[in-house]
């Protein structure tokens, strides 16, 4: 009886559920796989299901992937536009893999990515005018085309149209936001609009007009620029048009209050100066290198580049002295073409030799290079950062708008 009594024990010990104890350690281990052995493992039990899409799940897995972003391609054959492909690097291996586009066969032309932000990847799908897009999940397969922007040119031909996206904290949404220029009216006076596209809501809402004009001023933000993203806002360097023509400086899109303002740059720039805003140990930083060395092979080679931050006060400062040279660097020697930053640390630069384009990790602080190879010289590259994510591409707030759409306006 004593043996039985035991044995019926012990049984409804190991029935018993795992302690909170064992709960944790499961969890720690399953944060720590891939995210396509999560996705297998999602028909376990619907636990599993619903621990696996849990906000917390999903963000403490990103915390571990965010520590080590891999490096985002898109190319094309530059002779003839075509032969396009999207490239992925992982930042352990180095290896690169070709990501197929599963919805590629029903778009009119290869897409554009605008930017590429907490694992989900935005496309511009359209012909022309930043009018369609997709936001895209590569480590979950997910996708999703967004409800067309409300701004159009049924009524004014559209010039221009700079887009960014991006994520806030304070609001805990992506933002896709759409900067339209249109055609100058005959007194040359430059109407801008602007809208935004909220993940939360799954909605476009239009920025207002006047808040636009006031903040903005007169400018353009020119096509193909990438938004960089430093404290919660985006940034673009624009040009001045009408009394602001000869000028530049940035324009900037808080996203938790949704207002533009402007940041004034450095006053000795002059037209053989190059500008390109980025993101630097989390400043927003400029680097300045000599025009004439955008297209390598054309004019003069690059001598130096000069990496510039933005202080922390300069919203109370108005002349334009808010900017501190934090490097010189001597790139002649090497040959190199600065692109961006990655990982917020190191400078991308570009080498174009004879029959191959190879890009350069450049640490200004301790001078080191990692090179890598990637492509022939015939094509054109451009670079973002990715990291695996859980995160979904559609918000359930996407499932509540409205079934009638308001009219279309510019």
């Amino acid at each position: 009886m004593k043996s039985k009594r035991r044995s019926s024990e012990s049984m409804a010990n190991n029935s018993d559920p795992p302690s909170p104890l064992g709960h944790n350690i499961i969890k720690d281990i399953l944060l720590r796989l891939p995210i396509k052995s999560i996705k297998r493992f999602e028909s376990v039990s619907k636990a599993w299901y619903l621990l696996f899409n849990s906000h917390d799940f999903i963000s403490n897995h990103f915390r571990r992937s965010s520590s080590g972003p891999s490096l985002l391609i898109r190319r094309f054959h530059n002779p003839t536009g075509s032969n396009f492909s999207i490239i992925l690097m992982d930042n352990r291996t180095s290896i690169p893999r070709e990501i197929k586009i599963p919805f590629l066969g029903s778009l009119i032309r290869y897409p554009k990515i605008i930017e590429s932000c907490n694992g989900i990847i935005c496309l511009d799908i359209s012909p022309c005018y930043a009018s369609a897009f997709v936001l895209w999940n590569i480590s979950t397969r997910q996708f999703i085309g967004l409800p067309r922007p409300r701004i159009n040119d049924a009524h004014k031909p559209i010039w221009m149209v700079a887009t960014g996206f991006g994520y806030s904290r304070e609001s805990n949404d992506f933002k896709l936001v759409r900067v339209v220029n249109f055609h100058c009216n005959e007194d040359d006076s430059l109407v801008v609009r602007a809208e935004v596209y909220s993940w939360r809501t799954g909605s476009w809402m239009l920025l207002d007009g006047r808040m636009i004009e006031e903040r903005m001023g007169s400018c353009v933000i020119p096509e193909g620029q990438q938004a960089v993203i430093v404290d919660g806002s985006m940034h673009w360097v624009a040009n001045g048009v009408g009394k602001l023509a000869n000028h530049k400086y940035i324009v900037s899109f808080e996203m938790g209050n949704e207002e533009f303002r402007r940041i004034k740059i450095l006053d000795y720039l002059s037209s053989e100066i190059c500008v390109k805003v980025v993101g630097f140990k989390e400043s927003l930083a400029l680097a300045l290198y000599p025009a004439l060395s955008v297209y390598p092979g054309y004019g003069r080679p690059i001598n130096r580049m000069e990496l510039w931050t933005l202080d922390k006060d300069y919203a109370s400062d108005v002349d334009g002295n808010c900017w501190t040279k934090l490097h010189t660097i001597d790139l002649n020697s090497s040959g190199l073409n600065p692109i961006g930053v990655h990982n917020d640390s190191e400078l991308l630069v570009k080498r174009m030799e004879a029959h191959c384009v190879s890009l350069s990790f450049f640490d200004p602080d301790n001078k080191g290079i990692k090179t890598l190879p990637i492509c022939s010289s015939d094509y054109t590259c451009e670079f973002y950062s990715y990291v695996d994510s859980l995160v979904p591409v559609a918000n359930a707030g996407y499932l509540e708008v409205e079934k009638t759409r308001e009219s279309e306006i510019y």
